[in-house]
């Protein structure tokens, strides 16, 4: 297993654990194949940390969206290993992937990725669901939609919220099931400068509050910034790993 990264957590009071949330070793996905092959991702070691909040930056085809999916479960590796826990994830079949992934990963899209014909409670509800929980969703639901301030709103459809609130609902989906690890790509994106620091400030809430590892894609250096670690990716592999003040 990868070392302990010299993280300082003293100004979140919560001490470095022992084991990471989720580690990958060698991870590479490359497109394509022959001439044609492109790598989007080569050979990255990494570690992630419970309770810890992870940057990853870097130019456009720099390859940080890749890696959040694989980070995430969506995509899978063409070479090396993804451990959560003890557990090889990218050797699980699609099935078990998508139970590993609905009760352990919580993700937030640039784009909302909401159903359009849900409301914001029965978007959560779905989330829930797929995770296994059978009963009580309507009330967690309705709970995890407060904590983000949208009490009032749970019967809203999406085409009747705003920008921000969308990704707040986006944002509550992604919680509502007690994620381990948190993958947030480019969270912020589509959203005005102070629409967009609300929806930042809940996403670190959620490593500094219930201890669970979030990972947040960004263009935004400010942003990254707030991170306990900023790791820079150019041409697919990480240029360098940077520990936060």
């Amino acid at each position: 297993m990868l070392a302990a990264p010299a993280l300082d957590r003293s100004h979140v009071g919560v001490p470095t654990p022992l084991h990471p949330a989720l580690e990958v070793r060698n991870l590479t996905r490359v497109w394509g194949s022959g001439d044609a092959a492109q790598v989007a991702v080569d050979g990255v070691d990494l570690a992630v940390w419970p309770g810890e909040t992870l940057a990853i930056v870097g130019p456009s085809g720099s390859g940080k969206s890749t890696l959040g999916a694989l980070l995430a479960g969506i995509d899978r590796p063409t070479a090396g290993s993804v451990v959560a826990g003890a557990q090889r994830i990218d050797r699980l079949s699609d099935d078990q992937l998508a139970r590993w992934r609905a009760r352990n990963v919580g993700i937030v899209f640039q784009d909302f990725h909401l159903l359009p014909t849900l409301t914001a409670s029965e978007n959560v509800q779905l989330a829930l669901k797929l995770s296994g929980q059978r009963r009580g969703r309507r009330g967690a639901a309705a709970e995890v939609l407060a904590s983000v301030g949208l009490a009032e709103k749970t019967d809203r459809l999406p085409s009747q919220l705003s920008g921000g609130e969308q990704q707040r609902v986006g944002i509550a989906r992604a919680l509502a099931v007690r994620p381990k690890l948190l993958v947030a790509d480019e969270p912020t994106g589509s959203l005005d400068t102070k629409s967009g620091e609300a929806a930042f400030g809940l996403l670190l809430g959620v490593a500094h509050g219930a201890g669970s590892a979030v990972v947040f894609i960004t263009h935004d250096l400010d942003l990254a910034a707030s991170a306990d670690r900023v790791v820079h990716m150019v041409d697919g592999r990480i240029a360098s790993i940077e520990v936060t003040a």
